[in-house]
């Protein structure tokens, strides 16, 4: 079976505990506007540009000119020859396209990194889209007695049948409001939802990470609104993470061609403090990794 990744690494405490290598999977179901990966949300990798290093000559078909790639000629290509060359003339794919099997040896040779209680992590894009390669590499890695975790935006409703493979899940809550959440990403929260009961149900460790982003669910009464979600579900296994706004992933939206739309996501001064001020008062669980 296949899976196609598009970046990995190792990173500490991150994406999971302890020392682990991190896997990000090709595709996602929703399109938040702040993306940290963008080239990660296209079922098929997206041609990135390198414009320090575009040649014209980099496209055999004629759709570079002028360091400028005519993507509408792209979408138009046979067959993506100018990723096929091996030269690097400035168009490139940050994905590669591996066996299951070959994941899985890897991820057993580099067990003695897995210091601190550490494993593998597969993160996005969202993973789940690539659900039955998944599950089996999964299976594989309990086989061979590797923790595991998984970062998500919970919205598969195949999520549960990963649940017994998977020792920590990360799951983002873009909005405690599914109609806030679907105007802005595409898709509500119902799922997500649903997956973070079921998995705190079954005593699972969950860590929910909530992006800030301003305009979008930073306000006071969406602080409220988150909490009186925690409030209501059972809060055993259960942690929470706030991430504020970066900008970190804006030069690959123009390399990947895509248009970058936010324009004033930064949370503003007090906001963070005043989001953990009312998770501690309502004995929310915070963390930072």
């Amino acid at each position: 079976m296949r899976i196609t990744v598009f970046q990995k690494g190792f990173n500490y405490s991150q994406d999971g505990q302890g020392n682990r290598l991190v896997f990000h999977l090709q595709g996602c179901n929703m399109r938040c506007p702040w993306c940290a990966n963008p080239e990660g949300i296209p079922v098929v990798p997206p041609i990135m540009v390198n414009k320090e290093k575009l040649l014209d000559s980099a496209c055999p078909y004629g759709a570079v000119k002028d360091k400028e790639l005519d993507r509408s000629r792209c979408e138009k290509c046979p067959d993506r020859r100018c990723l096929q060359s091996g030269a690097d003339l400035g168009l490139y794919t940050a994905a590669s396209d591996r066996s299951t099997d070959d994941i899985i040896a890897e991820a057993v040779k580099c067990k003695p990194m897995y210091f601190d209680g550490g494993g593998v992590t597969f993160t996005g894009g969202e993973p789940t889209l690539q659900f039955d390669a998944l599950k089996e590499v999964y299976k594989g890695l309990k086989a061979n007695g590797i923790h595991t975790a998984i970062e998500t935006n919970g919205t598969s409703p195949k999520l549960p049948e990963l649940m017994p493979y998977i020792d920590q899940l990360i799951i983002d809550l873009k909005h405690y409001d599914s109609k806030k959440q679907k105007e802005v990403t595409g898709v509500g929260n119902e799922n997500t939802k649903a997956n973070i009961e079921q998995a705190l149900k079954i005593g699972k460790s969950v860590l929910v990470r909530i992006p800030l982003v301003n305009g979008f669910n930073a306000a006071r009464e969406d602080a409220l609104g988150f909490a009186g979600y925690f409030e209501s579900i059972n809060q055993d296994g259960l942690s929470v993470e706030l991430l504020p706004y970066h900008e970190f992933g804006k030069d690959k939206w123009l390399k990947c061609g895509m248009e970058y739309t936010v324009n004033d996501g930064y949370i503003k001064p007090g906001t963070l403090k005043m989001f953990e001020d009312i998770f501690k008062e309502r004995g929310i669980k915070l963390i930072r990794t």
